[in-house]
């Protein structure tokens, strides 16, 4: 990618994550906050950072509406139980929502900004905070 190519002008590298805006239609906040815990819960926050990066993307002015069409579509597929790897597999459940979040994440770096990497950041130790109030 060139560095003057803007958000615009690049096409996603993988057909795959053009096709998860189909997912969209399964994002909602309630059900999205409502997986985090329940991962934050069983295998601890450093595993959502890449989530929360792209939950707080979709939250900035900065980005633009098409980022915002893919990353509602990872998150969508992100908040589904039933996918390609369905979550309740143990060990296995939530690595291709977590491929498809990466490779997004690759995707729209350059839209990550240091207020979303605090937010993200404050976000998991919130997280971390209830999961130890909840032991």
């Amino acid at each position: 990618m060139e560095m003057n190519e803007s958000n615009e002008e690049r096409s996603l590298p993988i057909r795959q994550l053009e096709e998860a805006t189909s997912y969209s239609k399964y994002y909602d906040d309630k059900r999205f906050w409502r997986k985090v815990r329940r991962i934050a819960q069983k295998v601890g926050g450093s595993v959502l950072k890449p989530v929360l990066l792209l939950f707080y993307m979709m939250k900035s002015d900065a980005v633009s509406l098409k980022d915002k069409a893919y990353i509602v579509g990872a998150l969508g597929y992100f908040v589904l139980p039933i996918d390609i790897v369905p979550d309740f597999i143990a060990g296995l459940g939530y690595t291709d929502d977590l491929a498809v979040i990466t490779l997004l994440i690759k995707y729209l770096k350059d839209n990550i900004t240091p207020d979303i990497e605090m937010r993200a950041d404050a976000k998991i130790r919130d997280l971390m905070e209830e999961k130890k109030k909840e032991q």
